[in-house]
This record gives structure tokens, C-alpha cells and sequence, in this order.
């Protein structure tokens, strides 16, 4: 794990996932409704959790995903819940990719499968 990621793995992991959510303020705010997260379809949820579990995985650091994530946000703006997660996966992906997890062309590749129907969304 290195050092820059530890900021997300140490600690208590429920204490210091609320703190980097709570911590993310203006543009890069979670979606909420009363207090809540706000998940518009299952997608966003597993989203939402795949960037905080490969933080506390020592992936990356939390600084680094939401560096990212306003990165994202700026250069192609967001409007309600659905875009603000796309955001998020495109922070995610950035994230990622210098740790070479995945291939670039096949992931995009199943994005257009569900985008068309091609592949049904597993529950």
C-alpha cells in the first residue's frame, strides 16, 4: 500500500470514510436528501462504493479521487444525480488507470454494452 493511500485504509474504515465524505463540499458534495446519500439507480451505489473500498485498499489516496472528481466535474460540468455519478466514474477511472487494473478500450468497450442493451445489469 503506499503512503499517500493511507489516509483512506487507516483509522477506524467507518470513521474515515464519513470524514472524506463529509470533507467533500461545493461542486464535489455526495448527492443528499435529508442527510442521506442519494443513489438514483443501482449503478451509482456500486460506483459510490467501488472508489471507496479501492481507497481503503490503498489504490489511491482520497485526495487524489476528489482532485479527480472536481477535475471531471469542471471539464464537462454535471446536472443532478445521474451526472454527478458519471463524474464519479470518471474520477474513478483516473484514479485507476496508472495502477493498470484494467484495459482502457475493454472497459469503455462494456460501458456501450449496457448504454445498448447489449448486456442486462446484474442485481
Amino acid at each position: 500500500m503506499s503512503a499517500a493511500a493511507v489516509e483512506c485504509a487507516t483509522d477506524t474504515a467507518g470513521a474515515r470514510v464519513d470524514k472524506n465524505i463529509s470533507s467533500m463540499t461545493g461542486e464535489i458534495a455526495v448527492p443528499r436528501s435529508n442527510g442521506e446519500l442519494v443513489f438514483d439507480a443501482p449503478w451509482q451505489s456500486r460506483a459510490f462504493g467501488m472508489a471507496v473500498s479501492m481507497c481503503q485498499a490503498g489504490y489511491f489516496p482520497w485526495d487524489k479521487f476528489r482532485a479527480e472528481l472536481a477535475k471531471a466535474i469542471k471539464e464537462q460540468g454535471q446536472n443532478g444525480v445521474d451526472e454527478y455519478y458519471h463524474r464519479w466514474l470518471d474520477a474513478l477511472e483516473a484514479c485507476l488507470e496508472p495502477a493498470k487494473l484494467f484495459e482502457h478500450d475493454a472497459l469503455h468497450e462494456r460501458e456501450h454494452e449496457y448504454r445498448d442493451h447489449v448486456r442486462d445489469e446484474v442485481f
